[in-house]
């Protein structure tokens, strides 16, 4: 079972998973890195990736690097 937020490769494309159904068989939810949403994704479609697949923040997530203050 894959979490939530864990980065993977589906079908050749970076993505983040972003919500799961488990009944029957696991199907997530996924936002890719141009920001669309793949649905009902099935877990043999996706691959872990190990580092963070150069996906930035979410607008108000992160340090606050760079911001006055």
């Amino acid at each position: 079972m894959l979490r939530l937020g864990t980065k993977v490769r589906h079908l050749g494309q970076d993505a983040m998973v972003i919500a799961r159904t488990l009944g029957g068989h696991p199907s997530y939810d996924l936002r890719l890195a141009d920001g669309s949403i793949v649905k009902y994704a099935r877990e043999a479609d996706c691959e872990a990736m190990l580092s963070d697949g150069g996906f930035r923040p979410a607008a108000g997530t992160g340090s606050a690097e760079g911001r006055p203050g």
